[in-house]
């Protein structure tokens, strides 16, 4: 019943965050606020909605708490809208603004807000939601006065250093950082893990069996993704299996076939390499 568990290195790399954010979860009242860091692509949005359902099992005075999650990035280019997204606007707050909305700050009430690219996030939006951890208060875009309550435990995310990206009186709010591991701060074990475990979601998807050439598997937990961690990784596998299952469509075959030939020119030079280091390394002789 644990949903941590499903989490690849829940009892290894994972192990202090996991042990860190079940604390944070279910402290009373309501939790402590919490800042996930880690690279783009690690995880974070799944192991916020990990800690969601840590809560649910254990909050059983009521099940159906809200898990609203939102991604600051997506109004980056206009504050003023981001803003009105989180915390509402009244008719007349600004140009276009026809009626009263009801933002995500609201609707989390009594649960749980997750602030994906947090670092987008203006100055004044995160004085408007450290005061709202403060006091449990806010206003809508528009209003005067602070009169509006909300009582949601924030957990947001960031792929930035928090140091350079948020108001020091906004860090203060946050007792509980969590830093996930990127790909390549993980074990051996886990990578294939992680990677075995693409396959697999991809296999669900196409209801078909996937055949994996191991050398396969060495060359992708082998290579260092710089342009997105793992969710590169994740495109990667199914860049793969979208060329496997063409070529099980052309040879009418009812399972796919990952070669090494379908690898991204990039992973495959890198296993190549690698692997000529390492036969060079045995061949060498010692007079």
């Amino acid at each position: 019943n644990d949903p941590f568990k499903k989490l690849v290195g829940h009892s290894s790399s994972l192990l202090s965050q996991i042990t860190k954010a079940k604390a944070a979860i279910l402290y009373p009242p309501k939790g402590l606020n919490t800042l996930i860091l880690g690279e783009s692509g690690v995880g974070k949005t799944t192991f916020a909605n990990a800690m969601y359902q840590f809560s649910k099992s254990h909050k059983k005075a009521n099940k159906d708490i809200p898990f609203i999650s939102f991604n600051c990035a997506d109004y980056y280019n206009n504050p003023q809208l981001l803003l009105s997204q989180l915390f509402g606007h009244v008719k007349g707050a600004f140009t276009g603004a026809s009626s009263d909305k009801e933002g995500l700050v609201e609707k989390a009430d009594n649960g749980i807000l997750f602030l994906d690219e947090i670092h987008r996030l203006p100055a004044d939006g995160q004085e408007m939601l450290f005061y709202l951890m403060d006091n449990g208060k806010f206003n809508r875009l528009g209003e005067t006065s602070k009169n509006r309550t909300s009582n949601v435990l924030i957990i947001a995310a960031t792929t930035e250093n928090p140091d350079d990206v948020l108001l020091t009186t906004f860090l203060r709010r946050i007792p509980v950082t969590l830093k996930l591991p990127s790909f390549s701060e993980r074990s051996i074990e886990e990578r294939i893990e992680l990677i075995k475990n693409l396959f697999i979601q991809e296999s669900s998807n196409l209801s078909s069996t996937i055949k994996i050439d191991s050398i396969v598997l060495k060359a992708l937990w082998l290579y260092d993704y710089p342009k997105g961690n793992l969710g590169q990784l994740y495109s990667e596998v199914k860049l793969l299996c979208a060329k496997g299952f063409l070529d099980s469509m052309k040879e009418n075959s009812s399972s796919i076939h990952i070669s090494f030939n379908m690898l991204n020119r990039e992973i495959s030079s890198h296993y190549e390499n690698m692997d000529n280091i390492s036969k060079n390394f045995y061949n060498l002789s010692v007079e």
